[in-house]
């Protein structure tokens, strides 16, 4: 993580505000005239914090690797940016999406990459799902990681267990309800998520959350991401997560180059979703990546870096038929570590 050291030069921050009053807090990386924007959407419980390797390695140029623009913010209630009057559900967070994207790319030339983590993820379905025209028009290319397309939390059972997968997904809904319902309880999970890694309720709520793969500086760093968040507002997040179905809506996804990526040992967003993620956007590439959970993004920052390249890659290739059905299989990325 050497070469990711030191910070980007040019930071602007700036203030987007919502219909409802959430004031969604931006900051901006990059020369203006950079041959393209990427912004990065994080993920629930998380900040924009957490992109600041992959902004540094993004907008300096590098022999073969031109420096872009990079776009990150704070989702509503999370980090700096306050919570908004408006009742929570997945779709808002697209919609607050569409409103960053317009005003922090608004005149500016070169093509948009949108890169989403877990509830980040969710939040580039959903602009797809309501505002398809955004995506070639204005999107380029995205990258889709540690999501799903909707079971959140859940593994995809067989056509014939249906009953089950209906009593798992009436199960989560439960969970959310109940945490809304009971501040204490609401806090008491938050104190678990939130407290030593070595004491022994810890570790199993974040496995049962993300998956074994995350593990020491990490966790640790989601934890303290996690304290700056009132417990409630935690709970009223994961209530709107459990709704999230984008499922058959997706279909502006298939007019850009879209990359799906996925740690073999995520719990909470499964490599099975993912594929059924992938299968619903015509033309997506699938990658598992060994050895890594739910926070694949801040454990193989490089993997996302080079993701990001291979999208641009792809923009400068006009020879290339039409973006077909079938799924490609992704470019090696041996050098990611």
């Amino acid at each position: 993580m050497s070469a990711f050291a030191s910070a980007p030069q040019r930071l602007l921050t700036r203030t987007v505000t919502t219909d409802d009053g959430a004031e969604i807090v931006v900051d901006t990386h990059g020369a203006p005239d950079a041959r393209a924007t990427v912004v990065l959407c994080h993920g629930w419980t998380l900040s924009a914090r957490g992109w600041r390797p992959h902004i540094d390695a993004l907008t300096r140029p590098r022999p073969g690797f031109p420096a872009v623009r990079t776009v990150s913010y704070d989702q509503r209630g999370h980090g700096r940016s306050t919570r908004g009057t408006a009742l929570l559900d997945m779709a808002l967070l697209g919609r607050d999406l569409g409103r960053v994207l317009t005003e922090t790319t608004a005149g500016l030339d070169g093509p948009v990459v949108l890169v989403g983590h877990s509830m980040g993820g969710m939040a580039i379905q959903q602009l797809a799902a309501h505002r398809p025209g955004m995506f070639e028009a204005r999107v380029a290319g995205v990258a889709l990681i540690s999501t799903c397309l909707d079971q959140v939390g859940a593994a995809p059972v067989a056509p014939h267990e249906g009953q089950a997968q209906r009593r798992a997904d009436a199960g989560r809904r439960a969970v959310a309800a109940g945490l809304l319902r009971s501040p204490g309880w609401a806090r008491t999970v938050h104190r678990l998520l939130t407290g030593p890694l070595s004491h022994p309720s810890t570790a199993p709520v974040w496995r049962a959350l993300f998956g074994a793969g995350p593990r020491g500086e990490g966790v640790r760093t989601d934890a303290r991401a996690l304290r700056d968040i009132p417990p409630l507002t935690v709970a009223e997040f994961y209530a709107a997560l459990t709704t999230h179905d984008c499922a058959g809506r997706l279909g502006a996804l298939g007019r850009v180059p879209t990359r799906v990526l996925v740690g073999a040992l995520d719990g909470y967003t499964p490599p099975q979703q993912a594929a059924r993620l992938a299968d619903d956007i015509p033309g997506a590439v699938l990658q598992t990546v060994p050895h890594q959970g739910h926070d694949l993004p801040y454990e193989r920052p490089v993997l996302v870096v080079e993701t990001v390249h291979a999208l641009l890659r792809e923009l400068r290739r006009p020879e290339e038929p039409p973006r077909g059905s079938r799924p490609r299989p992704a470019e090696p990325m041996a050098t990611a570590r």
